[in-house]
């Protein structure tokens, strides 16, 4: 298979909704390059129609690096590695802008 020279490996992490940005940061002051595809959703409060940010894949971020570097990080931050069928963490080979896309396949 031929790779484009922006495409990279990333791993999908797994940590409870509404924490995607901690851990973003965390990873990042680690020297990791990280991605959360977000969105724009509109919900109705006291009347009010309000604008939220929120992720595209709830409780999910994608992760450049190291594996074995990036593991102590990550356990720490009460995160885990999503795995495949063969008990491996999930890696994706793709720019950062087919990202969600190749997560979204593997999803189904």
């Amino acid at each position: 298979m031929m790779m484009d020279e922006n495409s990279r490996s990333w791993y999908v992490l797994y940590t409870a909704p509404r924490l995607e940005r901690k851990l973003m940061q965390h990873l990042t002051v680690a020297g990791y390059k990280t991605y959360c595809p977000m969105q724009t959703i509109y919900v109705n409060w006291n009347g009010k129609t309000k604008e939220i940010i929120v992720p595209f894949f709830s409780g999910c971020v994608f992760v450049e690096g190291d594996l074995k570097d990036m593991t102590p990080v990550v356990a720490s931050q009460k995160a885990a590695f999503l795995v495949n069928a063969d008990g491996k963490e999930l890696t994706i080979v793709s720019d950062k802008a087919n990202l969600p896309g190749k997560f979204a396949q593997l999803l189904k």
